[in-house]
């Protein structure tokens, strides 16, 4: 109730500020009386909230794309509409004057200003704690709408959602810090009585849980971030690393309906027991105890009730609100956040599909049967699906609990040593490694101090001459090479335009300087690598998307392993990751190996292609010997290229045609409607030449209008 009176309390006070400041509005003149001035204000903001609460969210959530579009003009346009509704719905209390649509606009920013200072003061959309609840219903039913490659209604609710979570939350943490952020607070405790569900803590809390709030699409790009602990100041990156687990659960009746459909049986049917409770909940998914009627003990994680839908629908927002500030902000184009976010989206979907991480399990445990001191849980795959996952149940602690390593009397370096060695031989001999190595996807078994790999749900590929590139370039930091580290990120990278290789180099080697020769600090290998990347980009050039994945694996894996290590500086990181590489690969590339994996592909591609290379060499011989070895080109394609420069061409001379004659109507029109006309001496052919002059300009104006508009839409569309 405290909370409705302070909301139609700041809507009235928004309304009386309104009225008495903005040109063209003001009371009745019979409203003298104060109680009726009073009334006559908590009306209009009574009217006022019952309308923004109702119909703007409406409004956005059937015009979402057109709000991300317009860059949020939309809402000064929906508020402008309330306050001419409002006007006519209570037509007896204020008089707008002759300039009714320019006063509403005035007014409508007016009043939507000062709701929104009153609001931050008072709290009344303070960001609450949210307990575990079931899935909204309408997700699903949304999902099944035959909508094609996009569910428009899907993004447009995501974004109105979006948007109001994370205003709410944007000013909770701005004026908490600022000189009001004590009145706020007083207000909060008396609207909310105590409330345990309002949210209070540090600016990094609430931003950990705006996120959770957000789902699972900006959690998952949350434990990216917060992998980066180098780069990102301590209470950040602590609150970060707390969503690699702390999501929140969802209902064990959701779990069983998940069951039923997949394996077409009950729980209890498919697992001779299952444990309600959860062990833990992730952004994709949560995981319970069970056990097969094999009595194998086992885990069984499910995927979160509708999350396909809603990931999707972010996805989709969040590339529209990529693409528009890239197309109206071009020098952010060089930065290649379009291409690492396509990367962030396609990990994300991949990850969706149990089946993806039940053959990256598997494989991952096949390629590391050669680590006795490594180890992958068993998938069992006849209890598997795509939103069903069963894997053998392992026992442990996160590789970064140094306490409880301790305590067991493990030894903390060599542990470090040994993931990161085969963290190492995933990367730079298998070519297949796991992609997200933070913590809480690397324990450790207290009993055999074996590390355990879990979460397979996000793996990274490389070519074998990836491979080589990426040795070479830690190779050559480690030797402090410039001249090799520039050639070989000219390979690994991609540019629109020509590099300036001397440049480049110059900035590497001041780069390298500056971290590693003259450094006074212990720095890390992620900053290193951090900097890195920040001077390609300076440079125009953006790593691969092979290889992205690749350094963001390294350098989790170095935090890990500085985790465990301590603070030792850079130069002893990369002598061990050096060190490390080199007895990989003297260890496990034999002449054995050699001959097995590029000696027999070899013999085989030589003896299938040997006649088809014979026979093209003789012929090519046959024709230069006879004069006739000749260049061709395609005719068919140059006839394509052809074609599209026409088509354009015809267009673009419409377009010019169209605009030259509206350019000669609308001055034409002009010249006769600041000519005298008297003149004419019939009214009848002064009024028809008026009338036509007039409709003349009318016309020319407004289709001069349209046409750039579309042509800014379309621009928009193609850049």
């Amino acid at each position: 109730m405290i909370h409705f009176l302070v909301r139609v309390l700041v809507n009235s006070i928004a309304a009386a500020v309104a009225m008495n400041i903005v040109p063209g509005l003001r009371l009745a003149p019979a409203l003298a009386d104060p109680i009726a001035i009073l009334s006559a204000y908590v009306g209009m903001g009574l009217v006022f909230g019952i309308l923004h609460s109702f119909l703007r969210p409406t409004i956005l959530v059937l015009t979402g794309r057109f709000y991300i579009w317009s860059m949020g003009l939309l809402a000064l346009a929906t508020d402008t509409f309330i306050f001419l509704l409002l006007s006519y719905i209570v037509p007896a209390v204020w008089q707008i004057g002759e300039a009714r649509l320019l006063s509403a606009v005035v007014g409508a920013m007016t009043m939507g200003v000062v709701v929104i200072v009153l609001e931050a003061v008072t709290g009344l959309d303070s960001p609450q704690v949210l307990k575990g609840r079931r899935s909204p219903f309408y997700w699903r039913w949304l999902g099944m709408l035959p909508t094609g490659r996009r569910n428009r209604m899907v993004e447009s609710l995501r974004t109105q959602q979006m948007i109001n979570t994370i205003q709410r939350y944007v000013v909770d943490i701005l004026v908490g810090v600022s000189p009001v952020g004590g009145l706020r607070r007083s207000i909060q405790r008396i609207m909310f009585r105590g409330s345990s569900t309002l949210i209070s803590g540090t600016p990094a809390v609430k931003l950990r849980l705006m996120l959770q709030e957000l789902g699972p699409t900006f959690i998952k790009f949350g434990q990216i971030v917060g992998s980066r602990s180098e780069i990102l100041p301590v209470d950040v990156s602590t609150e970060l690393a707390k969503l690699q687990d702390a999501a929140s659960p969802f209902l064990f009746q959701e779990v069983e309906q998940a069951v039923r459909r997949e394996f077409g049986k009950p729980v209890e049917d498919v697992f001779a027991a299952f444990e309600p409770t959860p062990l833990a909940a992730a952004s994709t998914a949560q995981v319970h105890a069970a056990r097969l009627f094999s009595g194998d003990e086992v885990v069984v994680k499910v995927r979160r009730p509708n999350i396909e839908v809603t990931v999707k629908g972010d996805l989709n927002v969040m590339q529209d609100v990529l693409d528009i500030v890239e197309r109206r902000i071009p020098w952010s184009r060089r930065f290649g956040i379009s291409a690492l976010f396509h990367e962030f989206a396609e990990n994300v979907l991949t990850e969706l599909d149990f089946t993806n991480e039940a053959y990256n399990a598997n494989l991952l445990r096949h390629n590391m049967q050669r680590f006795p001191s490594v180890h992958v849980p068993l998938i069992y795959d006849a209890f598997s699906t795509t939103r069903v996952l069963t894997q053998e149940r392992v026992s442990g602690v996160k590789i970064s609990d140094v306490a409880a390593i301790e305590a067991k009397g493990l030894h903390r370096e060599e542990l470090g040593i040994a993931f990161f060695r085969a963290l190492l031989h995933q990367v730079f001999l298998d070519g297949f490694f796991h992609a997200d190595p933070h913590p809480g996807n690397i324990w450790i078994e207290l009993e055999t101090g074996r590390v355990i790999f879990l979460d397979m749900g996000l793996m990274g590929y490389l070519s074998l001459q990836d491979r080589f590139a990426m040795g070479g370039l830690i190779w050559a930091l480690h030797d402090q090479d410039a001249s090799s580290v520039t050639r070989v990120v000219a390979r690994i990278c991609e540019s629109a335009i020509a590099i300036d290789t001397g440049a480049l180099k110059r900035d590497i080697e001041r780069l390298i300087n500056r971290n590693l020769v003259f450094a006074t600090a212990p720095s890390s290998l992620t900053v290193l690598m951090s900097d890195l990347i920040n001077l390609l980009v300076r440079h125009n050039l953006h790593l691969r998307k092979e290889f992205t994945l690749a350094v963001k694996a390294i350098g989790q894996g170095e935090s890990v392993m500085r985790t465990l290590m301590g603070d030792q500086p850079i130069e002893y990181i990369l002598n061990v990751t050096y060190t490390q590489l080199i007895e990989l690969i003297r260890t496990h590339l034999t002449i054995e190996d050699l001959l097995s994996g590029v000696g027999k592909p070899l013999s085989r591609e030589f003896v299938g292609r040997f006649i088809a290379v014979q026979s093209s060499m003789t012929a090519l011989l046959d024709q230069f010997e006879n004069g006739k070895l000749a260049l061709q080109l395609s005719k068919d394609d140059l006839d394509q290229r052809i074609g599209h420069f026409r088509t354009m061409l015809d267009s673009r001379i419409r377009w010019i045609v169209i605009s030259i004659l509206l350019l000669g109507l609308l001055l034409g029109s002009t010249l006769i409607l600041s000519m005298p006309i008297d003149t004419i001496q019939r009214d009848s052919e002064r009024v028809a030449v008026r009338v036509a002059a007039e409709i003349g300009f009318v016309f020319a104006a407004g289709f001069s209008i349209v046409i750039l508009l579309l042509q800014v839409w379309r621009f928009d569309r193609r850049a």
